[in-house]
C-alpha cells in the first residue's frame, strides 16, 4: 500500500472534520476566545489585539498542519496558498483590506466551518495526480 493509499484510507475512516487533530484544533481556535479581554485588560488597542489574535491562529494553523500526514499536509498547503496566494492562509493586511479590527478579532476564535466544501478526498485526490 503506498502513502497516498494509506493516508487516504486514514482520512475516510477519521473524516476531515471528525478526525482527533480536527477537533484538538478547533478546541484550541475556541480557547482563544478569552484571549482579547486579557489583551485589552494589558492596555493594548484594538488593533494589536486583532494582530495578536490573527497571529496566534496562523500559529495554531501551522502547528496543526505539520502534525497532518505528510501528503496530505501538503495537499491542505497547498489548497490553502491556491485561495489565498499564501499556505498558511490570509495575512493579517489581506484581511484588514476586508473586515474590521473587530471582525478578525471574531473571526480568530471560530473555526473554518465549510471546511469539507474547502478540503476534500475528492481535491485531494485530485492534487495527488499532479504532485
Amino acid at each position: 500500500m503506498t502513502e497516498f493509499e494509506k493516508e487516504i484510507a486514514l482520512i475516510e475512516k477519521m473524516g476531515l472534520k471528525t478526525s482527533p487533530l480536527r477537533l484538538e484544533y478547533e478546541k484550541k481556535v475556541y480557547k482563544l476566545q478569552s484571549m482579547p479581554e486579557k489583551l485589552k485588560a494589558e492596555g493594548y488597542t484594538e488593533d494589536q489585539i486583532a494582530r495578536a489574535m490573527h497571529e496566534k491562529r496562523r500559529e495554531l494553523g501551522q502547528q496543526y498542519k505539520e502534525a497532518a500526514p505528510p501528503l496530505f499536509r501538503e495537499y491542505i498547503y497547498a489548497a490553502t496558498a491556491a485561495k489565498y496566494g499564501d499556505p498558511l492562509g490570509p495575512t493579517y493586511e489581506m484581511l484588514r483590506e476586508k473586515k474590521t479590527c473587530k471582525q478578525i478579532i471574531e473571526s480568530a476564535s471560530r473555526p473554518i466551518e465549510d471546511l469539507d466544501n474547502r478540503l476534500t478526498l475528492d481535491g485531494f485526490q485530485q492534487w495527488y495526480k499532479t504532485y
